[in-house]
C-alpha cells in the first residue's frame, strides 16, 4: 500500500481525502512493532471501545480493571466494576482542540498537522466501518466547528473543515489569548476521542466538559515532539507575569530537572483522566510517526 507521509506546516485537502483509501483495510498495512506510548493500558475480551453500561457487580479477579467504578468503590470501600455489553452503534466523537502549542515541530511536521491527520484518518475509519461519528473542533482564539458524519461527502466536509481549521491556526497562532474550549454537543454516551498535545493547562476542561456530558469512553492521542520533554537550553528565557518579567536560566540543572518534573506529573494526570473513563493515553513522536502504528490503536479491524 502507498506509503502517506505526514510532513511540513500545512494541512492539504488532497491529503486527507486520501486518507479515505488508507481507512479501507489497516490489514494491509505493515505489521511492525509499534512505537507509539500506551500508558494506562489493560487488555479487555472486547475488540474496540463499542460497548454500553449494564450493570455494576463485585470486582473478581480477572476483570477489566478499565471498569472499576471509582466512585461506588469509595463509598462501599471495595471495588465494583461496571458490567458493559458490546453495542457497536455507540457514536464516536471526535475532539480535536487546535492551539499555539501545536503549531511547532522540529523535524518532519508540526503537531497540528500530525493532529489534523489523525482527526481526518479517524472520520474516514469510523465511517466506513459505519459507526455514528461527529467531529468537533477548537480553534484558539474562538473558532468553533462540528459535524455530523453521515455519509462519504460529510467526511469529505470534515476534511475540508479540518484543513480550514489549521489555516485558521497558522494566521492566529501568535495571539495571546487563552483558550477557551466551547461546551461540546453530544447525546447518549459516545467513545470520546481527543486529539492534542496535551501540554496547555485544559485537562480541567476536558474533564468539566465530561462531568456534564457523560462518555463511554475516552481515549487521548497525543502528538510529541522530543523537544517537548525538555527544556530549550538556549541561556535565558523571559517569563511575563502580567506586567512583571522574570528570567529562566535553562542550562541550569535544578532547572532542567524540576521541568522534568513537572512535565512526567502532567502526563500522569493526563493517564489517570483517561484510566478513570475506561480509556488510554496514547504517544507518537512527529519525526517517527507512521500509519502502521494506527494499528495499536482501539479501533475495530
Amino acid at each position: 500500500m502507498q506509503d502517506f507521509v505526514i510532513q511540513g506546516t500545512e494541512v492539504r485537502v488532497e491529503d486527507l481525502l486520501k486518507l479515505q483509501t488508507l481507512a479501507l483495510d489497516l490489514k494491509k498495512l505493515n505489521a511492525r512493532p509499534s512505537r507509539s506510548r500506551r500508558i494506562g493500558e489493560q487488555r479487555s475480551k472486547y475488540r474496540g471501545q463499542g460497548r454500553e453500561f449494564i450493570e455494576m457487580k463485585h470486582y473478581q479477579t480477572g476483570d477489566d480493571v478499565r471498569q472499576i467504578d471509582w466512585r461506588l468503590t469509595a463509598k462501599k470501600q471495595e471495588p465494583f466494576v461496571r458490567v458493559m455489553q458490546e453495542d457497536r452503534h455507540i457514536e464516536h466523537v471526535i475532539w480535536l482542540p487546535l492551539n499555539a502549542r501545536q503549531y511547532f515541530g522540529t523535524r518532519v511536521c508540526f503537531k497540528s498537522v500530525l493532529a489534523c491527520h489523525w482527526a481526518a484518518f479517524l472520520v474516514w475509519r469510523f465511517h466506513q466501518l459505519k459507526h455514528p461519528v461527529r467531529l468537533l473542533i477548537d480553534v484558539t482564539p474562538g473558532w468553533h466547528r462540528q459535524i455530523k458524519i453521515a455519509s462519504a461527502r460529510h467526511a469529505a466536509q470534515a476534511c475540508k473543515l479540518i484543513v480550514e481549521s489549521h489555516a485558521y491556526l497558522a494566521q492566529n497562532f501568535n495571539h495571546s489569548a487563552e483558550p477557551a474550549l466551547e461546551a461540546p454537543h453530544w447525546s447518549g454516551h459516545p467513545n470520546l476521542w481527543i486529539i492534542s498535545d496535551f501540554l496547555d493547562d485544559q485537562l480541567p476542561l476536558y474533564q468539566q466538559a465530561i462531568a456534564s456530558k457523560p462518555v463511554a469512553t475516552v481515549t487521548c492521542l497525543q502528538t510529541m515532539d522530543s523537544f517537548d520533554e525538555r527544556l530549550p537550553d538556549v541561556g535565558s528565557l523571559p517569563v511575563k507575569n502580567q506586567q512583571q518579567t522574570a528570567w529562566l536560566h535553562t542550562s541550569e540543572p535544578s532547572l532542567q530537572q524540576q521541568y522534568q518534573l513537572y512535565f512526567k506529573a502532567h502526563i500522569e494526570a493526563v493517564k489517570q483522566f483517561c484510566w478513570q473513563h475506561q480509556g488510554e493515553l496514547i504517544q507518537h513522536y512527529n519525526h517517527n510517526f507512521h500509519w502502521r502504528e494506527v494499528q495499536s490503536w482501539p479501533l475495530y479491524q
